[in-house]
This record gives structure tokens, sequence and C-alpha cells, in this order.
């Protein structure tokens, strides 16, 4: 495509992506102040746009808005959207880097589920964790990491309404230190789980942003933990960030 083609396209993206993000609608003489363009290519474009459905214009006020179009073929989009195989990839990459397990969970409730793995190259290690097996997500790094994304109000309804299993000797099950550990998560950007839902083992997690900016899905390296020392987590972190920017991307986030 030539280049006149591919700006029009850009200019196009930036009107619709303008629209999408404006409850009220915009018109036309609004849209060009804020984009730069003439008022006749944003005229252009836009009739060109409702010809197809993705915008629509009120005849009364000349508002321009997102037509029903986009969600027409958001719906396609999510019904579509494989979250495993978009997640694969980097998650094998991440695997071979470390030389450790690596998890994919999304949220269910007050819980996580295991909805993929790469098992470490080392073999011969044991964990609870299995496809499709549930844990409470209190106590789990991938959990804790989805838990952080919210407010301590959102966090602490999950709380409240788990009931609250001391799994291991380290389990969390004090609010004043649970809310503690999300503010760390926070700072850090990744949370740890350090025996707390399985003894000897010993997790890095992050949570995975989508489409909407929310985190259902979380990433973690697991491993034994006479192999998790602090200092091998900090040199791990970089390629588990790597990895969730990654799959983050694949599932739209921005």
């Amino acid at each position: 495509m030539e280049r006149g083609g591919v700006q029009s396209l850009d200019r196009a993206f930036d009107l619709l992506e303008l629209l999408c993000k404006s409850p009220n609608g915009m018109t036309i003489h609004r849209l060009s102040e804020t984009t730069g363009l003439h008022k006749s290519t944003v005229h252009r474009l836009l009739n060109a746009m409702a010809d197809r459905g993705y915008v629509q214009r009120d005849t009364e006020s000349a508002v321009y808005r997102a037509g029903m179009r986009i969600c027409e073929l958001g719906d396609y989009v999510l019904d579509n959207l494989d979250v495993v195989a978009r997640a694969r990839d980097a998650m094998e990459r991440l695997s071979r880097h470390t030389g450790e397990t690596v998890h994919l969970v999304m949220r269910q409730g007050n819980e996580i589920v295991y909805i993929h793995k790469v098992e470490s190259i080392h073999g011969g290690v044991r964990m609870v964790s299995r496809i499709g097996a549930r844990r409470p997500l209190y106590c789990t790094g991938v959990g804790k990491a989805i838990l952080a994304s919210q407010s301590d109000q959102e966090a602490l309804e999950c709380w409240n309404s788990s009931t609250r299993i001391a799994y291991t000797p380290h389990t969390i099950t004090k609010e004043a230190a649970f809310l503690h550990e999300l503010n760390e998560i926070r700072r850090l950007g990744y949370a740890l789980d350090n025996e707390e839902n399985e003894l000897d083992v010993r997790c890095v997690a992050t949570a995975i942003p989508d489409w909407r900016g929310q985190c259902q899905y979380a990433l973690s390296i697991s491993a034994p933990l006479s192999r998790m020392t602090d200092e091998r987590i900090m040199n791990m972190v970089p390629d588990l960030m790597q990895a969730r920017q990654e799959i983050a991307v694949n599932l739209g986030a921005r």
C-alpha cells in the first residue's frame, strides 16, 4: 500500500480511537482541533467509516460516536481469544531461560485456576499445580499478584469471603499482614510465594493486564526452595516481566 493509503489508515484509526473513548461523542470541529487534521479530511474519513458502521452521526447535534460495528467485532475477538495460545511462546522461552517451571493462571471468583504449565528442565519435582487445579487467591503468588492490581477494598472483599486456611506454617492468615503484602507487591511490581501454598516451593509471580486494563491472569516461575534464593529471584524478574509484557500485548493491553 502506498504511503498515502497508510497515512489515511493511521488518521482513521486515530479518529476511531478518540470516538471510542468519548462517551458523549465529538463533532467534526472538535475532532479536527484534537487531531490537527483539516475538517474536510475528518469529514471524509468519518463518512467512509460511517458507511461501514464503525461510526454513527446524530443528525440533530452533528455529533459522531463509535458505531455498534465495533462492539460486534469485539465480540468476535473475545469469542476467539485463546489465552493459552497467545501465552505459550513467551512461557516456553521463560522456562528455557530460567530452567524452571512456569505457570499461567486465570482468576475465577476467589480462586485461581491453572490453565497452562511448562515443566522445569530439571524434572522430578512434584508440585500441587496441575492444569485445572484450583487454589485460593490469598495464599498463592499468582493470586496475590492479581489482588494487588486492585484496590485494598476490592482485595479485602475477596479476603473476607474466603475460607482462610493455613496450608503451611508460612501462609498469611492475618488481615494486616495480607494488606502489607499487597503494598509490597505494588511497590516491587511482582509477588512472592514463600512456601505459603506448598512447603519447599517458592514462586515469583506477576499479574497480566488485558485489553481492559484488568488483571484476570497471572504468570509465575516456581522452583524448590533450594534453587530460589533471593539473588536468583532478582535475576529472574527481568525475564518474568518481559514475558508478562509480551503476553499482555498479545491480550490487547496498552
